[in-house]
């Protein structure tokens, strides 16, 4: 689909996704500078690799109307295009979905990930379609499910959806609807919030006029002229990219404000404290580990990135990784704390180093801390 994927370049080339401007040649000679960087401290700076893309901004949700379409199926699945015959569903536009729940009482949206939180998610397929409903203007599709599911969030704050991008509906722009819902460790419901997510109308003229959405004319309803997305401060718009599968990536990162505090329970996470001065700064992060994991034994993963090009700090120096030398290098290996206060930077003059990401992660191995979203990033100079 050429014209997708030019309106979808043209996002990079504005800087809507996240991503380094300096060139390969620069990048590869200022990060040559980290290796006359001492190992420091109890190693504090994890790692995201080049098939893990930056996470987006993270927003406040807004609070928004569920809609007359919310069903509560209770079904917890990642993919949620399976179970169906529907053309609508199975020749859609392939989309996968990453979304990051954060706590928004800590010190800032994006600094402490809410784990633990059920994330249902629905939309209307290709022909503009709920399931599981009659009436409201659409067929009968009562006692199907197709385009539903519910995902617990991870460590990070994270899951993941394979669907499709939605079609569309007279009066309404094309969205996702969204709900949060938190219970106690005796099953209560102790927390429950919905919202929508949005997408660029621009790229949304692209698919739609593909098959199977071309069938239908033309929508009448586009995100500035939608109500419910006008009505909000920060509507979540979705940072959309072309993956390496022929569809579409959408990700989000937003808050939840008034979260019981069972979601704290068993939470990994990261944050920094900057000192010093611009040229020479210091860098204190505080690594909690999941309840889960506290008192196992596991390896600490120190990291800069910039651009397609990572160094590990294996506890004596900074080491360039290459896909060759298999696992990780682990910063530290040994018992895992309830928290490690960690000085990952100290007295190094960075003037000559270009724009560089640190991240810490933790895991019985490299693997192991990806699959299992162990890392974050903790801080960008």
């Amino acid at each position: 689909m050429k014209s997708l994927n030019s309106t979808i370049n043209k996002l990079e080339t504005e800087g809507r996704r996240s991503s380094l401007l300096t060139s390969r040649q620069s990048r590869r000679e200022n990060l040559k500078l980290l290796s006359a960087i001492p190992a420091l401290g109890l190693g504090m700076t994890g790692f995201m690799s080049k098939t893990h893309a930056a996470i987006p901004d993270c927003t406040l949700a807004p609070a928004m109307t569920e809609g007359p379409f919310w069903v509560d199926e209770n079904l917890t699945q990642s993919d949620i295009t399976t179970g169906t015959t529907r053309a609508s569903v199975l020749d859609g536009y392939p989309l996968d979905l990453d979304i990051y729940v954060f706590n928004n009482e800590s010190s800032s949206c994006g600094s402490l990930p809410a784990s633990n939180v059920v994330i249902d998610i629905w939309h209307c397929d290709a022909a503009g379609e709920y399931s599981g409903v009659s009436g409201n203007g659409q067929s009968n599709t009562a006692g199907q499910n197709f385009l539903r599911g519910n995902q617990v969030t991870d460590a990070s704050g994270k899951v993941r959806f394979r669907t499709i991008y939605p079609g569309w509906y007279s009066g309404r722009a094309i969205h996702i609807h969204l709900r949060a819902r938190v219970y106690d460790q005796i099953g209560n419901n102790t927390y429950n919030f919905s919202s929508q997510l949005f997408f660029d109308d621009s790229i949304s003229d692209d698919i739609l006029a593909t098959s199977p959405y071309n069938t239908r004319g033309t929508r009448n309803t586009l995100n500035n002229s939608d109500n419910i997305y006008r009505g909000a401060n920060s509507p979540l718009d979705l940072l959309l990219s072309a993956n390496t599968e022929g569809g579409v990536t959408g990700k989000i990162a937003f808050g939840l404000s008034n979260l019981p505090d069972s979601i704290l329970n068993n939470s990994f996470a990261v944050s920094t404290q900057v000192g010093g001065i611009s040229s020479i700064p210091t860098l204190i992060t505080t690594l909690t580990i999941s309840n889960d994991d506290v008192g196992t034994t596991g390896n600490i993963f120190v990291a800069a990135q910039s651009g397609d090009l990572t160094y590990f700090n294996d506890g004596e120096s900074w080491i360039p990784y290459t896909q060759e030398m298999g696992d990780y290098p682990a910063y530290y290996t040994g018992i895992l704390n309830a928290e490690h206060v960690l000085t990952i930077l100290s007295g190094v003059d960075i003037t000559g180093l270009g724009a560089i990401n640190f991240y810490l992660g933790y895991g019985a191995s490299g693997t192991e801390m990806i699959q299992n979203s162990r890392y974050q990033l903790a801080h960008s100079l």
